[in-house]
């Protein structure tokens, strides 16, 4: 096991003998060493009829003249659902009830013939309905005559709509707001292909007269399809200009005294579970809190990506003009203006309605509908009914952030072209990695236009800080700050290229930097407490507080704190209490889920309350103040109550081995301690290996299925400039694939001086030694989504940032179990933990079976999949519930490709057990990998330093717990419990 790595490192040390000389020969030829390669997506590309553009630089993109939006208008073309031309897989699509029903499978396709009456540019748009029970919209590539015309058109989403189950909220004991939950509405929509980070109206595709082709492709979701609709979509000339009552016009400023104020969190529709009604706490605020938590708001930081949408119905008295205006929190991203596009009935037939903005501020603000010129937009209704969206439109940032984007790949390109001439590829380490601060370079002998690449580059940072005035509401934004320092960076590179090699943290700082404003460009937040309508010149009430009114409303919320009650359950002195560390909306659900279920069941009922500090468990039961129940406990709490006598051994119970079963070996042991079972889990995260479909086709590679593949896949890697992402922390992953274990099994010394142990602690940091893969990345999902690190494991909270954060790259990335150790007998041992939360019962409980009824009902498949399911349809799905009941995995909405996959994983999934001082392990790994990845020590010897503080600290507490005497003589052993083959069933 000593020599494991020497064949790879005498492969490393030839090449590095190669490179200088290799170097050398260009540079005596006159020649820049080889140029970085293009993209895979480039690749790709190619292989379209034309290379695929921004939907800006395509036909309906760059015709910049306004061409209206009337879904009813009747020169559209239908053609039905059932009337489809072709399918990939006919067996996925079948025809009922005058619709098309299809899979969506990933990467099958059905296809259409429509007729165009003319060449020209049309709107294309299904009427559909959802056929899975997901929250998140469906995705689908639309390809025209064999090709998609433009990016955008890669991935379009088609929203689902949703309404409020109740409304206005109910209410609890205490007459705080209930916040509804988000249910899907009934029925067919009808939308258009749109991507409003490109457009303020939906998409335009170029079509020939006659016959055209129109082409779905699944990406991963059924759906159910009516009609597939093409609608003209012809500029027009038409000035903004009072018209006839379909138009919008200027009209007189005559006066009028009508005007109706709507509160905003009454909406029709939404087009996202996710946008939640909030809570508007401020003197005018309507309806008033009052000290009680009133939902009397809409969106927030929950209602800022690109095609989210709001809906409202309101009524006029009288045909006429109208003006329409909101009260609006937009205080989110420093200094600059965030985007809504509005229709009126469903339709656009402004440009201004296309980019209204609204201004940053830290307090609540009012606007009306105005033009680019700032005058009021009149709106012509008819007498009678209406409805009014609102869109997150962020295209007018689109451009900077394309521009920034780029600018990031320019940067890592300088940085690619400099490291190939010092051979320094310790990307992301502080100080620039291993660069000589001895030896002189002369950079522009092998980069001969370095100067210009780096000035131009700043010239473009500057250009963009310019164009960020465009969308600044006043004063300097964050934005553009970051670009200007860029600029100076660049600028001083330029000036001193000599010293680069040395600095080479620059160009990683600069990327961090860009990277962080960057998609919170895009993030267009804003809340909203009410909208009016009224005629103009209407006197319309004060809708914002006057400095008197907030001082003293600041006054009566200062003495309100010292009565708030974080119970939100009238005690029953008879109830179990349950702690539970979530927040309101969680404790409330959970309350309302046991009286619907637990208690008519059982008879026992709950007190559910708020623990807003996880502390709060530890004073509570030092001062004898502790409930029966407790939830969203973190791992390492149960042993540590446990050891000191203050939690319920639930394995005392003749059902508990039923209940355990429901749960993954590896989660359980987390949580015994000296023959007892103290906690069931709650939540358990996941490792996944992440990896862009286009870059590694295009480099021709495949995901690896063992480390050994993965290495040799490296090299493809770094000398195309890629990497690798594995967390430098995880080094639970080598050992248990290993073979080895942290504890002796009697838990009183480490095992971390095996030989199995010394393998994985040398696999371990040779990761970052002998294959050099990054020791700091600042943000893995932006360098995913970027493309420099296209390859990389991850865990549930990325795995949902690239599902419902990173648009872009839909459809181009796909996720596999994470690399794994070849065994003796073949098979692949794939290990790994992730990080849980537990649920226990309180030692000194006087009900104790009553604790233990609650902690099943709560633990069962049937309340866990219901609680996940109704967390998604209150907030979106991005707050996905990652139980830890394997049969209520199965049960929630991940994506079908994807499902299996983390099944799969979820197999293998191992948690460190508890033992006490055995928190001093995970302190001491990151000291013993520093010392041999920073300092460069000797593996064996930094391992062994280790694992003689472990036992120390470990003997330390085990004589504070009387396991051993005050000699270092064992009095009681502990029992860890050892976990070698995962379950066959993966869970279900």
């Amino acid at each position: 096991m000593l020599t494991a790595g020497k064949p790879r490192l005498a492969l490393v040390l030839a090449a590095a003998l190669l490179l200088p000389a290799a170097l050398t020969a260009s540079a005596a030829d006159g020649k820049e060493p080889p140029s970085r390669p293009a993209p895979a997506s480039a690749a790709l590309a190619a292989g379209e009829p034309r290379a695929l553009v921004p939907y800006a630089r395509s036909p309906g993109g760059a015709d910049g003249r306004f061409a209206p939006f009337d879904p009813a208008d009747p020169a559209a073309v239908v053609v039905t659902g059932p009337a489809y031309a072709a399918a990939s897989d006919p067996a996925a699509v079948t025809v009922a009830d005058g619709a098309l029903h299809w899979s969506g499978a990933d990467g099958s396709w059905v296809e259409w013939t429509v007729q165009a009456p003319a060449d020209g540019l049309y709107r294309i748009g299904l009427v559909f309905d959802a056929a899975d029970d997901r929250e998140d919209g469906i995705g689908i590539g639309l390809q025209v005559n064999g090709r998609y015309p433009f990016r955008e058109a890669e991935h379009v989403t088609f929203k689902r709509e949703f309404v409020h189950e109740t409304f206005p909220p109910k209410r609890d004991g205490f007459g705080n707001d209930v916040r509804p939950r988000s249910v899907e509405a009934e029925g067919w929509k009808e939308q258009y292909a749109a991507d409003y980070g490109a457009d303020p109206l939906p998409l335009r595709w170029e079509l020939k007269k006659g016959a055209n082709a129109v082409r779905l492709t699944g990406r991963g979701q059924p759906i159910a399809i009516r009609d597939v609709r093409l609608l003209p979509a012809a500029h027009t000339e038409k000035p903004e200009t009072a018209g006839d009552g379909a138009a919008v016009g200027a009209g007189s400023d005559g006066a009028g005294g009508w005007y109706r104020l709507y509160e905003a969190e009454a909406i029709r529709r939404k087009s996202d579970a996710s946008i939640q009604l909030q809570t508007a706490d401020n003197a005018k605020a309507t309806p008033p809190t009052d000290g009680l938590v009133r939902y009397n708001a809409i969106g927030g930081e929950q209602f800022r990506r690109s095609g989210e949408w709001v809906e409202w119905e309101f009524e006029v008295p009288e045909s006429g003009e109208y003006e329409i205006g909101f009260k609006f929190m937009q205080s989110y991203i420093n200094n600059v203006y965030v985007y809504r596009s509005v229709w009126i009935d469903g339709r656009m037939t402004e440009p201004s309605l296309g980019r209204q903005r609204f201004p940053y501020g830290t307090a609540w603000q009012t606007k009306r509908l105005e033009r680019e010129d700032g005058s009021p937009l009149r709106v012509p209704l008819a007498k009678g009914k209406h409805t009014l969206r609102l869109t997150t439109a962020a295209y007018p940032v689109t451009p900077i952030r394309e521009g920034i984007e780029a600018g990031i790949r320019q940067i890592a390109d300088l940085e690619f072209a400099v490291r190939k001439v010092t051979g320094n590829f310790e990307k992301f380490s502080s100080g620039g990695g291993n660069a000589d601060a001895n030896r002189d370079w002369d950079l522009e002998a092998y980069i001969p236009d370095l100067r210009t690449r780096l000035t131009e580059l700043a010239d473009r940072m500057l250009e963009l800080a310019g164009q960020m005035k465009t969308v600044t509401s006043g004063g300097t934004s964050d934005v553009e700050l970051a670009l200007r320092s860029a600029a100076r960076e660049l600028d001083g590179m330029a000036d001193r290229p000599a010293d680069i090699p040395n600095e080479m943290n620059r160009f990683a700082s600069m990327q961090k930097n860009l990277s962080q404003w960057l998609y919170r460009l895009t993030d267009q937040s804003l809340a909203l407490d009410s909208f009016w309508v009224a005629e103009p010149g209407a006197g319309l009430p004060r809708l914002l507080p006057n400095g008197l009114e907030t001082a003293a409303y600041a006054v009566r919320s200062f003495f309100r704190t010292f009565t708030i009650d974080y119970d939100f359950r009238k005690d029953d002195p008879d109830a179990i209490d349950v702690w539970v560390n979530r927040n309101r909306d969680y404790a409330s659900l959970i309350g309302r889920l046991a009286e619907e279920t637990f208690t008519p069941a059982t008879g026992i009922a709950v007190n559910v309350n708020i623990v807003p500090d996880p502390q709060l468990f530890v004073l509570g039961n030092a001062a004898g103040i502790r409930p029966d129940v407790a939830l969203g406990v973190d791992q390492a709490m149960p042993v540590d109550f446990a050891s000191r006598g203050a939690l319920l051994d639930l394995s005392q119970f003749p059902d508990y081995p039923e209940t355990a079963g429901a749960f993954h070996p590896g989660a359980l042991r987390a949580f015994h301690y000296k023959g007892g079972d103290y906690a069931l889990p709650e939540v358990q995260s996941f490792q996944v290996l992440a990896y862009r479909t286009d870059i590694l086709k295009g480099l021709g590679l495949s995901p690896p299925d063992t480390w050994e593949e993965l290495y040799r896949m490296l090299p493809n890697l770094q000398q195309n400039g890629y990497d690798f992402y594995l967390n430098p922390k995880d080094y639970q992953t080598f050992l248990y694939q290993n073979g080895a274990e942290l504890y002796a099994p009697d838990g009183m010394s480490s095992a971390l001086d095996t030989e199995e142990a010394y393998a994985g602690f040398r696999q371990w940091t040779e990761m970052f030694t002998l294959y050099q893969l990054p020791r700091e990345v600042p943000s893995f999902f932006t360098h995913f989504r970027q493309g420099g690190i296209p390859i990389g494991v991850i865990d549930f909270n990325t795995y949902l940032q690239l599902q419902f954060a990173a648009p872009e790259i839909a459809g181009k990335w796909a996720i596999a179990p994470i690399p794994g150790t070849k065994r003796a007998d073949g098979t692949v041992a794939r290990w790994s933990g992730g990080g849980m939360q537990a649920a226990v019962a309180f030692g000194k409980t006087e009900k104790k079976a009553e604790a233990w009824a609650f902690l099943k009902w709560w633990a069962s498949a049937s309340t866990q999949e219901r609680f996940g399911r109704e967390v998604e349809a209150l907030f979106g799905p991005e707050y996905r519930w990652n139980t830890a009941n394997r049969e209520a995995f199965g049960g929630l909405p991940w994506p079908a490709e994807h499902r299996k996959t983390i099944e799969e994983q979820m197999r293998w999934f191992k948690e460190a057990p508890q033992v006490p001082g055995g928190y001093f392990t995970a302190r001491q790994m990151d000291f013993a990998w520093n010392g041999v990845v920073i300092n460069r020590r000797n593996i064996r010897e930094s391992l062994e330093k280790a694992v003689l503080d472990i036992n120390r600290e470990m003997v330390r507490k085990q004589t504070e717990f009387g396991l051993r005497d005050r000699l270092g003589g064992v009095k009681e052993r502990l029992d860890v419990p050892s976990v070698r083959e995962p379950p066959r069933d993966g869970g279900r």
